[in-house]
């Protein structure tokens, strides 16, 4: 019993310990006035469990200072141009925050207090910016050989620049941030060059096969992006197809079987090919058979797109 009291004592004693002014932990001077943001470095506190989730808290409180700041700068720079080009930046820099790549920074402090570790980070602001200019530089390069590109066909080119529209998009967002960090305007639109050269070399698409349906769903599909169909006397590029059809009976029910087999080709031969099955089941005969085989296919090219039911693999 003696030793309970003393315990619930000692237990009491440390509590009121605790709550005195003087004896509580003191936080350090670099938290309560942390450094102020300079032409070279941004600065960012952070706390969490450990010493790499305060890091990833203060570089996290650092990106979105830097995308207020780039925010501010580019709405400056921008006030005297167009509406359409401040609209342009605003989409760019509309991303989210998660994907500014902070690498550059290193750790100034660290404090542990009551089991949480918190930390002072600072980001060299020049060597994100050359880091950013480094990966900007790339895709011009990239753009450029796509833009200059006269040997390919145009359907094999067209395919080419579509799949690099991600990429251009992303070239538009690192200029918009590094113009936004330096105050320097980066000037690169690379997106709308895409589009441009995009929509002045859309290849002529002529379809060879022999099933209506399956070939006004291959016409919709080219139709939304915006190819132009049949009218010419030498299309850029040639679809064909053919279809064959076998049935047997099976507990009374017809089972149908459509074979697919189609190629692209374009002026120097072919590009890509393909073939495969599909197969359907009907009570009433053959032909309610064929049809159910044939909207099935229209499926496959609604559901995995027109240019993989022919064996090309787009991104």
């Amino acid at each position: 019993m003696k030793n309970r009291l003393i315990l619930v004592f000692l237990t009491l004693l440390l509590s009121a310990c605790q709550s005195i002014p003087g004896l509580e932990p003191s936080m350090p001077d670099w938290w309560v006035s942390p450094p102020e943001d300079s032409a070279k470095w941004l600065y960012g506190l952070g706390e969490g469990p450990n010493l790499n989730a305060a890091n990833q808290q203060a570089l996290s409180n650092i990106a979105g200072k830097l995308q207020t700041k780039i925010s501010s700068s580019l709405s400056r720079r921008t006030q005297e141009t167009t509406v359409s080009s401040s609209d342009y930046i605003d989409r760019q820099l509309s991303s989210e925050i998660e994907k500014v790549s902070l690498s550059h920074f290193e750790t100034l402090k660290t404090e542990t207090l009551s089991h949480r570790v918190m930390t002072l980070v600072r980001v060299d602001k020049e060597a994100l910016a050359n880091d950013w200019s480094r990966q900007l530089q790339v895709i011009e390069n990239d753009l450029e050989k796509i833009l200059s590109d006269k040997q390919s066909g145009r359907f094999t080119w067209w395919m080419g620049a579509r799949s690099f529209t991600f990429r251009a998009a992303e070239g538009d967002r690192l200029a918009s941030l590094i113009s936004g960090l330096t105050g320097v305007d980066q000037g690169a639109q690379f997106s709308q060059q895409l589009s441009n050269a995009i929509s002045k070399n859309k290849p002529s698409v002529i379809i060879k096969g022999d099933q209506t349906v399956i070939n006004r769903a291959i016409t919709a599909e080219l139709l939304s992006q915006e190819l132009r169909v049949g009218g010419c006397k030498k299309c850029d590029l040639v679809i064909n197809y053919d279809t064959k059809f076998s049935s047997k009976v099976l507990f009374g029910e017809s089972i149908v079987k459509m074979d697919f087999s189609g190629t692209l080709t374009d002026n120097s031969g072919d590009i890509s090919s393909d073939h495969w099955s599909i197969s359907a089941s009907s009570v009433s005969g053959l032909d309610v058979g064929k049809k159910a085989t044939l909207s099935m296919a229209v499926q496959k090219i609604k559901g995995e797109g027109l240019w993989k039911i022919f064996g090309m693999e787009t991104k």
